[in-house]
C-alpha cells in the first residue's frame, strides 16, 4: 500500500461523516420548520374528526383489510365526518381488502350493531350498489347523497358481521 492511499481513506471517511452529519443537521432543521409552519388544529374539533366544508364534497373511502375491519378516510381510522345540512356528499369507496368484500352505507341506527344490520339508508343514494353483498376485493364504487337533515347519523360496512366488529364510524349533519 502506498503512503497516498492510506491519507485518502480518512479524508473519505471523514467526508462521508460530515456528508451523513450534514443530512441529520438537515432532518432536524426541516422537521422543526414543518412543525412552526404547519397548520394548528382547528379549535373545537375533536380528534379524529374531518370537517366536510363546501356545498359539494368528495369523501375517498378505503375499506379493509379483513383482520383490521375499518374505513380509512384522510388517513384516519373510522373517523368522525361533520357536515353542514344541504351537503352534496360525493363517496368514491374503494375495497382495499385482497380477499373479503365490503361496503358503505349511511344509517340512522346507532351501535352496537347486530351480526347482520337492517335497515335503508339514511339518505336516499347513501350506499354502495348491493350493500348486504359488498363491493368486490379491488373493486371500486362511487355514490352520491345530500345530508339533508341535521342529525347524527353512522356509516358502515352493511356486509354481514362487519359492523358488528367495529367497522363503522360517525356521521353528524350540522343545521
Amino acid at each position: 500500500m502506498d503512503a497516498n492511499e492510506g491519507a485518502a481513506a480518512p479524508k473519505r471517511r471523514m467526508s462521508i461523516g460530515a456528508i451523513i452529519g450534514s443530512l441529520l443537521a438537515g432532518l432536524l432543521i426541516g422537521l422543526l420548520i414543518g412543525y412552526l409552519v404547519a397548520p394548528a388544529p382547528s379549535p373545537g374539533v375533536p380528534a379524529n374528526t374531518i370537517v366536510l366544508t363546501g356545498t359539494s364534497v368528495h369523501l375517498s373511502v378505503l375499506a379493509g383489510p379483513a383482520g383490521d375491519l375499518d374505513f380509512s378516510i384522510g388517513g384516519l381510522e373510522n373517523p368522525t365526518l361533520q357536515a353542514r345540512s344541504g351537503t352534496q356528499v360525493i363517496v368514491h369507496f374503494t375495497n382495499i381488502d385482497p380477499a373479503v368484500n365490503h361496503s358503505m352505507s349511511f344509517l340512522a341506527t346507532a351501535p352496537p350493531y347486530p351480526g347482520e344490520v337492517m335497515g335503508d339508508p339514511a339518505f336516499a343514494g347513501a350506499e354502495t350498489p348491493d350493500a348486504h353483498m359488498g363491493t368486490m376485493p379491488g373493486d371500486s364504487a362511487t355514490f352520491t347523497f345530500t345530508a339533508s337533515t341535521a342529525g347524527t347519523y353512522y356509516y358502515i360496512c352493511h356486509v354481514p358481521g362487519h359492523a358488528a366488529a367495529g367497522m363503522y364510524g360517525k356521521f353528524v349533519v350540522t343545521a
